[in-house]
């Protein structure tokens, strides 16, 4: 019998063993589960990283190839005498600069209008000639 009461405790601590051999392998694994969905976590979130930076990478360089083709465009030299007579009104040396006025209308289209209107229209644009003067020396006519 004292062999029977020293096979009893070992036979009760191998089966608490077991279920705590099972309860620690349960905690290990959740362990390892949290730590991998962390990870996971983590992953998805480096991969928007990357893929927000990936996209910010693309509109700078399309935005650097837009200002590479406007740089050549500024730097081409019939841009800048386009630009220099359109902004700035200025022609270069050789040439002549034309001024083109609105050609008036001729008697026989004139006749539908008005004696009224006809004054009136001549009243209110001065001639060429007086039209220079005034440019270049403003005067109060009235």
């Amino acid at each position: 019998m004292p062999s029977s009461s020293s096979e009893q405790p070992t036979s009760e601590q191998s089966r608490r063993n077991p279920r705590l051999l099972i309860v620690a392998l349960f905690l290990l694994c959740g362990l390892f589960i949290a730590g991998y969905i962390e990870r996971l976590a983590a992953l998805e979130q480096a991969r928007q990283e990357v893929n927000a930076m990936a996209e910010r990478l693309a509109a700078s360089e399309q935005r650097r190839a837009n200002l590479l083709a406007e740089l050549q465009q500024v730097q081409d030299p019939h841009y800048l005498a386009l630009q220099a007579r359109d902004l700035l009104g200025l022609a270069p040396e050789e040439e002549l600069p034309v001024v083109v006025y609105d050609v008036p209308t001729p008697p026989s289209q004139r006749s539908g209008l008005s004696a009224a209107q006809t004054n009136a229209s001549s009243t209110s644009t001065p001639a060429p000639w007086r039209q220079w003067l005034e440019l270049f020396f403003p005067l109060s006519t009235p």
